[in-house]
């Protein structure tokens, strides 16, 4: 049983964990991860005590454990594991939560002055650019890896949005495709719509036609049974495998939630990496330069280029304006029209056709300025022309006024 699961079942935890997830799931998950790397610390600090999180309320209400020396240990332990500051504060939020919830009041201003948190020294965050997702494209294999990177490459959603979609918040009928981002899920609990590529919606639609396939046959236990075909429900999340059978169980559940499937993904995905030599670390941390969310800032950086900031920060699910307001019809035809093509890495026929009218663009560009300077070239010998002949008929004015002169004399 894994750490995490295993601090997750004590009871106390487990009421905790609870109250949080009423308001998000996704708290609850970052919040079981932080008291697991609490848990791990204990098992360090009182390996002959067996203290655990749960245990450990007991010590700290009768003073037997000072609460701020264990937090600035546990802050120590979280700086050793190369953690960000930003994820040190995360866990360590989760912590006092924790103990706050069972009656471990904590100062504030004491907490200050007694734990140290690590400084947030923030650098700019690596960009990639077309040809770095097409690199990372063209060595992925595996079908569902490759649809839910375009998803993300193409949707600009965050990971967790991306995979609870399901297979009815998929709208195929308009184009671009329509994808529906569920408010649990989202970020700011607020639903929306989003679009992915003509190009990430057929590889979307191979990956639904291969996870439904038939299967000529399958093996368990090592007896070969008949021929299955899997049942498509609309509930399905897109990005599970399918199981054998017409009832779903238990196990089926968990393989179906968004976050396993997250630990599934990530490790392909940096595998990939791996491969293309792109799975340089941060420095001082295990954090890689290039994520999943590494996908979500090209898509905004695209869209902020090609559209607007206003229309970006919708696309993304941010906090926009309230006077920014537009219909989906016009929207979605922004989308097709100034953003798909850049957004676009394995399609090659579009790539070409984009290429060929970037080039005709440029001949006629071309053909412009040669006009442009065949007119000043033009007008450069008329007026030329036309200097030399009033200097000439200036001569001549100039010397009848002086024969003129002459004359009267």
């Amino acid at each position: 049983m894994s750490l995490i699961k295993q601090t997750q079942e004590q009871t106390k935890v487990r009421q905790f964990l609870d109250g949080v997830s009423r308001n998000s799931r996704q708290s609850e998950r970052i919040y079981g991860i932080g008291l697991a790397h609490f848990q791990k610390l204990l098992y360090h600090k009182y390996p002959n005590q067996e203290q655990t999180v749960e245990t450990i309320i007991e010590s700290l209400t009768t003073n037997k454990v000072n609460v701020y020396t264990l937090l600035d240990n546990f802050v120590a332990f979280l700086i050793d594991q190369k953690l960000s500051a930003n994820t040190i504060s995360l866990y360590v939020a989760a912590v006092r939560s924790y103990l706050a919830y069972h009656d471990i009041d904590i100062v504030s201003s004491k907490f200050k002055r007694k734990v140290r948190m690590p400084k947030n020294h923030r650098e700019d965050e690596e960009a990639l650019d077309a040809s770095d997702v097409r690199k990372i494209l063209l060595s992925c294999n595996n079908r569902r890896v490759k649809a839910f990177l375009l998803v993300l490459a193409s949707g600009g959603m965050r990971t967790g949005e991306a995979l609870a979609i399901r297979i009815k918040d998929i709208d195929f009928s308009v184009s671009p495709t329509k994808v529906h981002i569920r408010k649990e899920f989202a970020k700011t609990r607020v639903g929306r719509d989003a679009y992915i590529s003509d190009e990430s919606t057929k590889f979307v639609k191979d990956w639904i036609d291969w996870k439904y396939r038939t299967r000529k046959y399958y093996v368990i236990r090592g007896i070969k049974q008949k021929e299955w075909t899997p049942v498509m429900r609309q509930d399905d999340l897109l990005f599970t495998k399918t199981k054998f059978g017409e009832t779903k169980t238990q196990q089926d559940n968990e393989d179906e939630n968004p976050d396993n499937l997250y630990l599934q993904l990530l490790r392909q995905f940096n595998s990939i990496l791996n491969t293309v030599g792109m799975d340089e670390l941060k420095d001082g941390m295990i954090r890689r330069r290039v994520t999943l969310h590494s996908l979500r800032r090209l898509v905004k950086t695209v869209i902020s280029n090609q559209v607007s900031q206003d229309y970006s920060e919708w696309f993304l699910g941010h906090s926009k304006s309230s006077y920014w307001t537009m219909k989906e019809a016009q929207r979605r035809d922004i989308y097709a029209t100034k953003c798909m093509k850049y957004l676009t890495f394995l399609d090659f026929s579009g790539l070409e056709a984009t290429e060929k009218n970037i080039e005709s663009k440029l001949e006629a560009k071309d053909r412009e300025i040669a006009y442009l300077r065949h007119r000043d070239m033009i007008k450069e010998d008329l007026m030329a022309s036309l200097s030399d002949r009033v200097l000439e008929l200036t001569t001549k004015v100039d010397n009848l006024m002086k024969n003129q002169n002459r004359d009267i004399q």
